[in-house]
């Protein structure tokens, strides 16, 4: 006769209590620890962004990795350390930040932006307008991305594109001073003097301390042969910014085609003091204003 099987006693019994205390522990704390976790995450990301906000860029990056070991799948903490290492010119670095960012939520229109500033940094202007173009499909409105892909399409010599895109941009944010400075320059490119000064006045209407849209006004008024109105926004721009170099390069060449010979080599001088790199780019457009003074002769 078999023996009819009995619930568990004596040890055995305990042992199943225990086990089943353990389960019940187990589905307790880890709701407990989960949410410990992401306190952890939250507290370094805050102190990430606010050491972020006061240009404390490698303590950003450490509280970024630390938030990241807590919850590896924040899209925005990636998002955040990419620009800290764009900031510090880790423009690699950056990139697979924001790449990272994107594979985990592909909807995050400003980490699609922000990897398209860093490609365009690299020279890869295809992929910049590619990732700008896709966070305007995720925003539509977002004229800074609307701002930066007319850049580069200006870039890559598509005016009519880039233009395009920067008349939405004032649409979406009539206050923005660098659409309107840049659509100024592919105004300029266009042969549409009158209304890059236009474009340049309404910048600094609006920011009256804007150097580089004096001194881009000034290239425009060069351009219609205004000589004097071309130096006084020149030396508007180095008002504004004593260590503008290519305001001091560009008055020079103004005065170059006054005559003012003595004048314009101490601008030129001074331009390449403050910004070596210029020297290839200002022997080129002195050598065009001797052959245009010469052709005037």
């Amino acid at each position: 006769m078999r023996k009819i099987k009995m619930l568990p006693t004596g040890v055995n019994r305990h042992r199943c209590h225990c086990l089943f205390l353990a389960v019940i522990l187990l589905l307790v704390a880890a709701p407990l620890c989960q949410a410990q976790t992401s306190r952890f995450a939250a507290t370094y990301y805050n102190r990430g962004n606010d050491r972020y906000k006061k240009g404390d860029l490698d303590g950003a990056i450490a509280d970024y990795d630390a938030a990241l070991i807590f919850n590896p799948r924040w899209a925005l903490a990636y998002n955040m350390r990419g620009s800290a290492r764009y900031n510090k010119g880790d423009l690699d670095g950056s990139i697979a930040d924001y790449t990272r960012a994107i594979e985990i939520d592909p909807h995050l229109a400003l980490a699609h932006y922000n990897r398209g500033k860093a490609r365009r940094d690299v020279g890869d202007l295809d992929g910049g307008i590619a990732d700008y173009t896709t966070a305007i499909k995720i925003n539509p409105h977002l004229s800074s991305a609307l701002n930066n892909r007319g850049n580069a399409r200006r870039d890559k010599g598509d005016l009519d594109g880039a233009m395009a895109d920067l008349d939405k941009a004032v649409r979406f944010d009539s206050h923005n001073t660098l659409v309107y400075n840049n659509r100024g320059l592919v105004r300029r490119a266009k042969g549409d003097l009158q209304g890059a000064i236009a474009d340049y006045d309404r910048a600094i209407e609006i920011n009256p301390r804007f150097a580089e849209a004096y001194s881009n006004r000034g290239n425009a008024r060069l351009d219609r042969r205004d000589l004097d109105g071309s130096i006084a926004d020149y030396e508007l721009a180095i008002k504004i910014d004593p260590f503008f170099a290519k305001a001091y390069g560009n008055r020079g060449l103004a005065r170059l085609f006054q005559g003012d010979k003595v004048g314009a080599e101490k601008d030129f001088d001074q331009c390449l003091k403050l910004d070596p790199k210029l020297k290839p780019l200002l022997e080129e457009q002195i050598e065009q204003a001797k052959q245009r003074l010469a052709a005037r002769q």
